[in-house]
């Protein structure tokens, strides 16, 4: 199985991440991961990374 494996050496099995943009320009990113076996993230999950990410452009907005 495929891991992602960030700097402090956790492993992660699934991942999703959305950009953050706001006015055109990419500010940060939402991103979700999983640890547990098991199946990979699907469309529920990508659909709240996009919306948490269009929640949090819109406040950086005002």
């Amino acid at each position: 199985k495929d891991c992602v494996v960030v700097e402090d050496g956790c492993k992660f099995k699934a991942q999703v991440i959305a950009p953050i943009i706001a006015e055109g320009d990419p500010i940060g990113a939402v991103i979700l991961c999983s640890k547990e076996d098991g199946p990979a993230m699907g469309d529920l999950e990508i659909k709240l990374a996009e919306t948490a990410a269009g929640f949090l452009a819109k406040q950086m907005e005002q």
